[in-house]
């Protein structure tokens, strides 16, 4: 039931306009690098911060920044995402690299949840030292959203 709604997005009026543009799909593909660049750019400074390797900030100055403009780039790169997806729904379906893209971001997404659930993460919030579980769920956040820009790449060679 769901591969079949997946693949009905291909049928979509805006698809077919995806399809016949020669200026459409470059821009949205132009744009969703551009949200994964801010996800992945900011998720790695604030890991990168809470690993211990910036020093230079508290934790409350900078995660308020690097959160809502992480969250804008994951909006912008799962829109742009469903419409790229929605040119070629069966040859995505079809991708191994384009599922396990999938998997890990819901890993990564999952990861944030939890984070943002821990004791831990609200003490370093109040300016306590960052605790070691949340130095573990930084390089796991790491290691993930990393991995997620490798398979993206790799999409687009199998």
């Amino acid at each position: 039931m769901l591969r079949a709604f997946l693949l009905s997005l291909g049928d979509t009026e805006l698809a077919s306009m995806l399809r016949q543009s020669d200026i459409a799909y470059p821009l949205i593909s132009a744009t969703h690098i551009i949200g994964v660049g801010l996800v992945l750019g900011n998720m790695v400074l604030l890991d990168f911060r809470l690993l211990g390797v910036i020093r230079q900030r508290q934790v409350t100055e900078l995660f308020p920044l690097l959160r809502r403009l992480a969250a804008v780039g994951l909006l912008l790169a799962i829109t742009t995402g469903i419409l790229l997806f929605s040119v070629q729904p069966a040859h995505y379906l079809a991708n191994n690299a384009f599922i396990l893209k999938l998997g890990l971001l819901g890993l990564a997404l999952i990861n944030i949840l939890l984070v943002h659930r821990l004791a831990a993460w609200q003490a370093a919030l109040a300016g306590q030292p960052v605790a070691p579980i949340l130095k573990i769920c930084a390089l796991i956040s790491l290691f993930l959203w990393l991995a997620i820009l490798i398979a993206g790449r790799w999409i687009a060679f199998i």
